[in-house]
């Protein structure tokens, strides 16, 4: 017997497809933050999911490593507020503030992580709850 693949295509979306509707999506812009000669930002955080969303944003210093980078905490720049929970469409600015009195006198780069904090009201037994994070680049220059 041949089964053709549209058929089982179909299938495994039938499947997916409750299990995708239920996934959290949120919503972050910009996707990149560059300040010269500023000190404060906001980022925009969205809920595009039919339930409340948990976020929570953390902010940590970006520091070269090979192809890649290593993120460290850092208390140089913080994040306001650090978590909030956005209603069904809703959207709330997150400032980003560098608190460091030193000049930038050097380019400086942060990372700032926007996280989905899981609802366990929503989880159910033998299921995987997918969340989302989003990692902002943000670069203070002189």
């Amino acid at each position: 017997m041949f089964i053709r693949p549209i058929t089982v295509l179909s299938a495994v979306l039938c499947i997916a497809l409750p299990t995708l509707a239920d996934a959290s999506s949120i919503r972050v812009s910009p996707t990149r933050v560059e300040l010269s000669g500023g000190d404060a930002s906001t980022v925009r955080v969205r809920n595009e999911d039919r339930h409340p969303v948990s976020v929570q944003v953390r902010v940590f210093r970006s520091i070269p490593r090979g192809t890649g980078f290593q993120l460290e905490p850092t208390r140089d720049v913080v994040a306001s507020p650090p978590i909030t929970t956005l209603s069904p469409g809703a959207e709330n600015l997150v400032r980003i503030v560098r608190v460091s009195r030193g000049p930038v006198d050097t380019r400086q780069t942060y990372r700032v992580l926007v996280d989905e904090v899981p609802d366990r009201r929503r989880m159910q037994p033998g299921t995987v709850a997918v969340v989302v994070r989003h990692s902002i680049p943000v670069v203070f220059s002189d």
